[in-house]
């Protein structure tokens, strides 16, 4: 909790005079940056007249009156009730980085409308709000059911939700791909946008926001008590875990209301209690005050953004949601920084692990691996579905049949092997089992590199590509190294900063969305893993350049095996532990960019592929690696076959299936620590 003790401050905490200087100019500054585009058409006091009246023989009044005014007032309305949303769900949990946003709430909206479009239309017509706020009940409620027996503890909570919401994600984006022509508006309205042309969106939400927040207000005087503990408030009579119930329906209420009508305005629940308890305000009752208008002057700058990025571009759309997501980030990075978790993460327990694999033979671990990916390898190639049913290809000809399967599935084995090496390496360089190339953030900054080259309409090429992918990953890498370091690489940190780096690479993947058109089709496929983009010129050169990578890492045994021993005794053996660290994390931001240019930034391989091989009993520095190699190859190659046969004639991408799976896996992983 914020104050997990039983005695109350003598006096009553003063609010600082930065607060509200602060909020003022954040208010001041978001209004003048809406109002300064009209103030060449219409004077001050037309531009104010325009939310309740207009002058019908002037245009620009009509303009303001019709568009600019509800758009600015649905703006601070979601603002404001996001902002007292957020700050509720951190005092139900006693957790700074909650919010509706890292708890998957929102996604869960999304995900409820768009299961809804497909499978249930005539409940959108009922009501659009019954979806979202079931989406959004099914998302907390994987989230508590995962958590809880850890007590909530902050940074798995946070953890559970955004993985969530990376897998909601994956599941949208798996509709929109096989549904694409239904679907495609309404992931454009998904990407969350403001833009009104009358006031009847802004009428028909006001009730549904401030219910709930007056609702809210009436659970103040027993949400305060949660201050004092459990125990405490149970004793002064307070029904502690149904005030957390009815408090987290509310939540759920009002943010999937605002889901269901413009879209997942992302972190502005998290950014705004954040600030108000950055800049000073202390009891609840500041907290809820102060947040809930930080949320509103927050929401409408972001809001201003979008639409002058807009009129500054070529026209396209930028999404509200986009610029949102942009303030996500460092946001988290922000909060990170003076946040100190006292339960122990996945990868940090304080007793042995309770379950240690048998030592196995690694050759009869590798061959079985081996045997599995040839029979794959045959498979792949020999049996498949046409449009006259299933068929057998002989080997004779094989020659035919790899033009159109062989590229594919040589590139996803050999960007599994590389995201299992890269996994490996980073599990082995953190100590934290639960990190890989996909929660370090390491696969989303190769991804915002490419989005931005392909934004941008340069025409790079392959090795352009790979060049850029591997600058982005090393620089998401080494600006995580820099804020992991104060916290001497914890493993919770690790992984927060590295999903905060990810909200980044998120915000471009949802302007693409809203841009449409081909080039956002092909970035799409690509950023979920379309293998079928891969032609063999490129899969022969990954193949040449993922060998000589190899080669090279029968030289980071040993320094793999003496960095656990600590700086101290690493450096005593003989080892330059920087020069070290820095070349296994060079090596490791390479391996994730040349499976990223293939496979997408987001498969959950590399954080799979390494405990595979742990549990099959490969316990030691180079085992581990080779077997991580193939169990990687194998699950890639595998999620390919399946890929091209799940939804024939339909095509799933290869890394979207894999992040399905790989999303399971890490829910389960960290429930299983939970009971440990």
């Amino acid at each position: 909790m914020y104050a997990d003790s039983t005695s109350l401050p003598s006096a009553r905490p003063t609010i600082p005079v930065s607060l509200p200087i602060a909020a003022s100019i954040l208010w001041l500054g978001a209004l003048i940056a809406s109002a300064t585009p009209w103030l060449n058409q219409l004077d001050p006091v037309a531009l104010l007249q325009a939310f309740w009246t207009f002058d019908a023989s002037q245009y620009a009044s009509v303009m303001a009156h019709f568009s600019w005014a509800p758009r600015v007032s649905i703006a601070v309305l979601i603002g404001c009730g996001l902002g007292l949303a957020g700050a509720v769900t951190q005092q139900i949990l006693g957790n700074p980085l909650a919010s509706p946003t890292t708890l998957g709430v929102e996604a869960g909206g999304q995900f409820g409308v768009t299961v809804a479009t497909l499978f249930a239309p005539g409940l959108l017509a009922f009501s659009p709000d019954l979806a979202a706020i079931g989406g959004g009940l099914l998302a907390i409620g994987l989230v508590i059911a995962l958590t809880w027996r850890l007590g909530f503890s902050p940074v798995t909570v946070v953890l559970a939700g955004l993985v969530i919401t990376f897998f909601l994600g994956a599941m949208n984006m798996a509709f929109l791909l096989l549904k694409g022509e239904w679907l495609g508006n309404l992931f454009i309205w998904g990407a969350g946008s403001l833009v009104q042309n009358n006031w009847g969106p802004f009428m028909d939400l006001w009730p549904r926001v401030l219910v709930p927040a007056l609702l809210m207000l009436v659970l103040m005087r027993p949400l305060q008590l949660l201050q004092l503990g459990q125990a405490s408030a149970s004793s002064l009579g307070a029904r502690v875990g149904l005030v957390r119930m009815l408090a987290l329906v509310l939540v759920v209420l009002m943010s999937t209301t605002v889901v269901s009508r413009v879209g997942v305005v992302a972190f502005i629940g998290l950014a705004a209690p954040v600030l108000a308890r950055l800049l000073g305000a202390r009891t609840l009752g500041s907290r809820l005050l102060w947040s809930t208008l930080m949320g509103g002057g927050l929401l409408l700058l972001a809001d201003t953004l979008a639409h002058w990025a807009s009129t500054w571009g070529d026209g396209s759309l930028v999404p509200t949601g986009t610029t949102t997501a942009l303030i996500g980030g460092p946001v988290i990075l922000l909060a990170l920084q003076g946040f100190r978790n006292t339960h122990h993460m996945p990868g940090q327990e304080s007793s042995p692990a309770s379950f240690l694999p048998r030592r196995r033979s690694p050759t009869l671990i590798g061959g079985i691996i081996v045997t599995l990916l040839l029979i794959t390898t045959v498979i792949s190639m020999s049996w498949s579905p046409g449009l006259d049913g299933w068929h057998w290809t002989a080997v004779s000809q094989w020659h035919e049949a790899w033009v159109w399967r062989g590229p594919r599935m040589l590139a996803a084995m050999l960007a599994g092997v590389a995201l299992g090496l890269a996994g490996t390496l980073i599990q082995r360089m953190t100590g934290n089992p639960m990190g890989s190339p996909e929660m370090l953030g390491i696969s989303g900054g190769a991804a915002l590199l490419m989005v931005l080259i392909v934004l941008s309409g340069l025409e790079v090429g392959r090795l352009g590509q790979l060049g850029a992918a591997t600058l982005g990953a090393a620089a998401s890498l080494g600006l995580l190294i820099l804020l992991a370091r104060k916290h001497r690489f914890a493993g919770n940190q690790l992984l927060l900063g590295g999903l905060a780096l990810y909200v980044f690479m998120e915000a471009g993947l949802r302007l693409v969305m809203a841009s449409g058109g081909t080039v956002a089709s092909q970035l799409l496929n690509w950023m979920y893993g379309s293998t079928w983009l891969v032609s063999e010129s490129e899969a022969l050169g990954l193949l040449a350049f993922i060998t000589v990578i190899c080669g090279l890492l029968c030289l980071a045994v040993r320094p793999l095996t003496l960095l656990p021993l600590g700086d101290t005794s690493a450096s005593s053996l003989g080892l330059p532990v920087a020069r070290a660290r820095l070349l296994l994390l060079l090596v490791a931001a390479v391996l994730t960019a040349s499976a990223t240019v293939v496979i997408g930034p987001l498969s959950f391989v590399g954080l799979i592929a390494p405990h595979l091989a742990r549990v099959l009993g490969q316990q030691t520095v180079g085992r581990q690696l080779i077997v991580a190699a193939l169990a990687g190859g194998l699950l890639l190659s595998v999620a390919d076959y399946l890929s091209r046969i799940v939804v024939f004639p339909g095509q799933l991408p290869a890394g979207l299936l894999a992040a399905l799976v790989g999303g399971i896996y890490f829910l389960w992983g960290l429930s299983r620590h939970g009971r440990a």
